[in-house]
């Protein structure tokens, strides 16, 4: 049991030490520390999703209210429902 324990645990631990991790984080904390809150945060990520899916900016989706929970796969299945796909991430010549 006590092994379980400590393995559960590990991939916190090493995120602590990622150094892409920590430098998000304090890049992060240093917005917040700007005046920026968790919840305009959270409506620019769902905004940068939108993009990601290639909504456009007219559209009825970009004045909703942000969702609670962007990380919601309903959100992804409705925009895929729309039509929308999300972009390639590398364009092929």
């Amino acid at each position: 049991m006590k092994n379980k324990f400590a393995t559960k645990f590990q991939a916190v631990a090493d995120d602590l030490t990622n150094p892409k991790l920590v430098e998000l984080q304090n890049r992060l904390d240093e917005i917040q520390r700007n005046g920026m809150t968790a919840l305009t945060m959270r409506a620019v990520l769902f905004q940068k999703m939108l993009d990601a899916y290639q909504v456009p900016e007219d559209h009825f989706l970009r004045d909703s209210e942000t969702p609670n929970r962007i990380d919601d796969p309903s959100i992804i299945n409705r925009l895929e429902q729309l039509g929308f796909s999300k972009k390639q991430q590398h364009q092929i010549h």
